[in-house]
C-alpha cells in the first residue's frame, strides 16, 4: 500500500528544502503617470509641409519616431533594451492603431517651441488656427524632462502685429505622425524606490487635439534585459506609450467624436475645454463632460451588508457597446475607472477588479494583455481606428455577466456558488507558502493561461474597510491554511467577519484571485517564476516533477488533484501542484490539441475538461510520476480547422460531450447543471524493461545527464513512459535529491 510521506521532514530521502516565507512587495514598483503641467503643453501644432489634403474620416498608419536621449544611450544594456523592450512596444502600437485623419497628412512632422512667459495668441495662418508667441520663443523646449533637438522645432511669433517664423526652421521628422522622446534621467519623481518610470504627452495637433509628441523617462537602474525584468519593462513601455497617445485624464476633455467634434464644450476664444478644472489627487486637469466620464452610485455587498459605492465610469459609445458584449451585460452603463485614491492611479487607469491583467490597469500582477475595451477607448478618443484582432486572447471577465461588471466580487462569488458554478476568476483559498505533509504549494492558472500562481488571499496586520470585508467564520473556529474560507452574505447572524482577510491587491478592491509568483534566492535575486513563456524557467530535470516545458509556445494547464510521486510503496507529493506549463501543437490528424510534456510525451486533448492521466518514470530518482491534466479547449489555442467538433449525447438526464475524432478511444465528460465533471481517461504507454548490463536505455525519451555507477557503467537519467522498475541498473533504491524552494514572491508592479 502506498504511504504518503512528508517530503520536507522525511530524513532518509535527504531532502534539502529552503523556504523563508512569503514576501509580497519587492515588485511593487511604480511607473509614474502624473498629471502634466498644462503650461508646458504646446497646442495647435501643425506642420506646414503638407503632403496632401485628404478626405474626412480616411485613415493612415500610425508611425512613431523615437528619439533617444543621451542619458539612455549611455546605459550599458541600451541596445538590448532598445531591441527587446522599446521597439517591441512601439511595433505593437503601430500594429494596433491606425490614425483617423480629418484634414492633412504631414510629409515632415515639426513641433513648436514654447513661448516666452507662456504668452500666446491664436491667429489664422494658411487657413488654420495656430498658436503664435507674443514675446518670442524660448531657446530650449522640453518634452517632459528631455530637451527637444532644434532640428525638430520651429517658432511662430508675432512681430509688430505680423505673424512670422522666427529663426531657422527645423527640418522635422520625415513620414512620422508621433514623436516619442525616451530618457533615463534621475529626476525628482525617481526619488522613491517604487518608481520605475513615467510618461505623458507634450504637444497637441491643431485641428484634432491629437497628441503629436510624448515622452517616457525610465528611472536609472531599473531597466534590465534579463527575462523576468524585461517582461516588466515591456509592460511599462507599452503601458506608458498609450498614456502618451491618449489614455490619460489630462486628455479626457480633448476627446472628439468620429466627425471630429469635441465631446467637451470649448471656449469660443481660446478653443480650449470650457468647463473649468477638475482637481484631485492627480492635480488639476481640464474638466471633461458627462459624454466622456460620469459618476454613478453602485450597490456594493460586503460581509457587513450593502453599501453605496461611488464609481466613475467611461460612457463613450464604443466602450459601452464593446463592454456590453464582452461582459454579456446588455444594460451596462459604462466601465469603471480605478477608484484607489492615489496620485497617478486614480481615474487614469481601468478598475483592476474588472480588467485584472489588461495593459491599462495600474499594476502588473499577471501576464498582461490588451482588452477590446481598451482598444474601444482609443477609438472613442476620435483619433484612432483599432485592430481588435489583437485583443482576442483577453479573457478576464469575459461573459461573466452584469453582477461581475457592476457589483462587488462577493456578490458575484455568492451568485456563482449558489448556482453551483465555479467562482473564477476569483478564489477563496487561504494558501500557505509552505509545502506541507499532504499537499504541495497549491497553484492555479492565472488569467490568460500564461502562468500559474497562488490565490492571493492573505491576512493583513490591520482590519480592512468594512466594504472590502468578504469572508466570515461561521463556527468561530480557527481559520486554517490551505482551506476554502466561507463567503459572507451581508447578514452577520451566526457569522463572524474576518476583517483582516482580503486579496493582496488593494487596487482590485481586495478581491482575491490567482496571482503570478516568483522564487528568489536569499539575496533577493530572482531565479525563477511561473511565467510559461520564460525559457529560463526550465526545470532541472532532477526536479521536474510535473514534466513541464517552458517557452514561447507554452500554455498553463490545470491539473486534477493528487499529483503523486511514487517510490516503491511510498507516495510523495510534489513541491508545487495544481497546474503546470506545457508546449502544444495543433493537428486534426492527431486529435486536435496535443499537449507536449518533458520527455517527448504527447497527450491528445479532444474534449475540453477531459482528464488525461500521466504515468511516467524519472529514472535517476526511480520515481514514478502519476497525475492527470485537465484538457484545455482546443478552440482557444488552435485554428478551428484543427479542432474536432464537439457534440452532446443525452443519457439518463445527463449530457455527455464527445468529439468527432475517429479513433478507438472514448472521449467524453459529463455536463450537468452547467458544471463540468470530467471522466478520467488513461493514456496507456508500454513499459520499458532494461537489462542490468545495458549502458543506455533503448530509445530514452528524455536524456538528462551521463554518469557512471559503481561498476563503471555509463548511465543516463531519462523520463520514460510507464511506472519505474524497482531493480533496473541505473535506478537508486533510495530517493536522493535536493529541492530548493526560495522566497516566494507575488509579482506586483504598479503603473501610474
Amino acid at each position: 500500500m502506498w504511504k504518503i510521506k512528508d517530503i520536507i521532514l522525511f530524513p532518509i530521502f535527504g531532502v534539502h528544502f529552503i523556504i523563508s516565507g512569503l514576501r509580497y512587495d519587492r515588485f511593487s514598483t511604480l511607473c509614474h503617470h502624473g498629471v502634466i503641467n498644462h503650461s508646458e503643453v504646446v497646442t495647435h501644432v501643425v506642420s506646414s509641409d503638407v503632403q496632401k489634403l485628404i478626405r474626412r474620416n480616411s485613415q493612415t498608419e500610425l508611425r512613431i519616431h523615437t528619439h533617444y536621449d543621451r542619458s539612455i544611450k549611455s546605459l550599458k544594456n541600451f541596445q538590448d533594451i532598445k531591441r527587446d523592450v522599446i521597439e517591441v512596444a512601439i511595433e505593437f502600437w503601430e500594429d494596433a492603431l491606425l490614425l483617423r485623419q480629418s484634414h492633412t497628412v504631414p510629409r515632415r512632422l515639426t513641433l513648436d517651441r514654447v513661448c516666452v512667459d507662456g504668452a500666446t495668441k491664436l491667429m489664422t495662418f494658411d487657413n488654420q488656427l495656430l498658436t503664435f508667441c507674443v514675446n518670442g520663443c524660448v531657446e530650449w523646449t522640453k518634452c517632459g524632462p528631455i530637451n527637444i533637438p532644434v532640428s525638430h522645432l520651429n517658432c511662430r511669433f508675432i512681430y509688430n502685429g505680423t505673424s512670422m517664423i522666427s529663426g531657422r526652421k527645423g527640418e522635422g521628422i520625415y513620414r512620422a505622425n508621433f514623436i516619442l522622446y525616451i530618457s533615463s534621467l534621475r529626476t525628482h519623481r525617481c526619488n522613491t524606490a517604487k518608481v520605475l518610470g513615467y510618461a505623458a504627452h507634450c504637444q497637441l495637433e491643431a485641428n484634432t487635439d491629437r497628441p503629436m509628441a510624448g515622452y517616457i523617462n525610465f528611472c536609472p537602474d531599473t531597466l534590465s534585459n534579463e527575462y523576468n525584468d524585461k517582461m516588466r519593462s515591456l509592460f511599462v513601455a507599452t503601458h506608458e506609450i498609450l498614456h502618451s497617445l491618449g489614455f490619460s485624464t489630462s486628455l479626457f476633455a480633448f476627446y472628439r467624436d468620429k466627425q471630429n467634434r469635441p465631446l467637451t464644450p470649448r471656449d469660443p476664444i481660446t478653443f480650449k475645454p470650457a468647463l473649468g478644472w477638475y482637481s484631485g489627487k492627480n492635480g488639476q486637469v481640464y474638466q471633461w463632460s458627462d459624454n466622456v466620464v460620469r459618476s454613478v452610485n453602485r450597490t456594493w455587498l460586503s460581509a457587513f451588508g450593502t453599501f453605496q459605492k461611488l464609481a466613475h465610469i467611461v460612457v463613450l459609445p464604443t466602450v459601452v457597446r464593446i463592454a456590453r458584449s464582452f461582459y454579456n451585460c446588455p444594460n451596462l452603463d459604462g466601465v469603471e475607472l480605478e477608484d484607489e485614491d492615489d496620485a497617478g492611479v486614480y481615474l487614469t487607469h481601468w478598475e483592476k477588479r474588472l480588467l485584472e491583467n489588461d495593459l491599462m490597469t495600474a499594476t502588473y500582477t499577471n501576464s498582461f494583455r490588451i482588452s477590446p475595451i481598451t482598444l474601444a477607448m482609443m477609438e472613442d478618443t476620435g483619433w484612432y481606428i483599432p485592430n481588435y484582432a489583437l485583443s482576442q486572447s483577453f479573457s478576464w471577465g469575459r461573459g461573466r455577466g452584469c453582477t461581475f461588471a457592476t457589483g462587488s466580487c462577493l456578490e458575484y462569488m455568492l451568485e456563482q456558488s449558489r448556482g453551483g458554478h465555479p467562482i473564477a476568476p476569483f478564489c477563496q483559498q487561504l494558501t500557505s507558502s509552505f509545502h506541507n505533509k499532504n499537499n504541495g504549494l497549491q497553484v492555479s492558472c492565472t488569467p490568460g493561461e500564461e502562468s500559474y500562481g497562488f490565490c492571493n488571499l492573505i491576512e493583513y496586520s490591520k482590519p480592512l474597510p468594512d466594504e472590502y470585508v468578504y469572508f466570515v467564520n461561521t463556527n468561530f473556529s480557527t481559520v486554517t491554511l490551505n482551506s476554502e474560507i466561507n463567503l459572507g452574505t451581508g447578514n452577520l447572524t451566526n457569522q463572524y467577519p474576518l476583517v483582516k482577510l482580503g486579496g493582496k491587491i488593494a487596487l482590485a478592491n481586495y478581491c482575491p484571485y490567482h496571482q503570478e509568483i516568483e522564487w528568489e534566492d536569499d539575496v533577493g535575486k530572482s531565479i525563477a517564476n511561473t511565467h510559461c513563456h520564460a525559457s529560463t524557467n526550465l526545470k532541472d530535470p532532477h526536479h521536474n516533477f510535473k514534466l513541464e516545458r517552458f517557452g514561447m509556445d507554452s500554455v498553463c494547464v490545470e491539473h486534477s488533484p493528487n499529483w503523486y510521486l511514487i517510490n516503491g510503496d511510498s507516495l510523495f507529493v510534489p513541491p508545487v501542484e495544481g497546474a503546470g506549463c506545457y508546449t502544444f501543437r495543433c493537428s486534426m490528424t492527431e486529435g486536435g490539441l496535443i499537449l507536449e510534456l518533458a520527455g517527448g510525451m504527447s497527450i491528445p486533448c479532444e474534449v475540453p475538461g477531459e482528464l488525461s492521466e500521466i504515468n511516467a518514470c524519472l529514472t535517476k530518482q526511480s520515481l514514478t510520476v502519476k497525475g492527470k491534466l485537465v484538457c484545455p479547449d482546443c478552440r482557444l489555442l488552435c485554428p478551428l480547422s484543427e479542432c474536432p467538433k464537439i457534440y452532446s449525447i443525452s443519457q439518463n438526464n445527463v449530457t455527455y460531450l464527445r468529439s468527432n475524432y475517429s479513433n478507438d478511444r472514448s472521449s467524453s465528460f459529463l455536463y450537468e447543471t452547467n458544471m463540468f465533471i470530467p471522466k478520467s481517461r488513461t493514456i496507456q504507454y508500454s513499459q520499458l524493461i532494461v537489462n542490468e548490463t545495458e549502458s543506455i536505455v533503448e530509445n530514452p525519451l528524455y536524456i538528462v545527464e551521463n554518469s557512471k555507477n559503481s561498476k563503471g557503467i555509463v548511465i543516463q537519467q531519462a523520463i520514460l513512459p510507464g511506472a519505474c522498475l524497482v531493480n533496473i541498473a541505473y535506478s537508486s533504491t533510495s530517493l536522493t535529491f535536493s529541492i530548493f524552494i526560495y522566497f516566494v514572491v507575488f509579482v506586483q508592479l504598479f503603473c501610474l
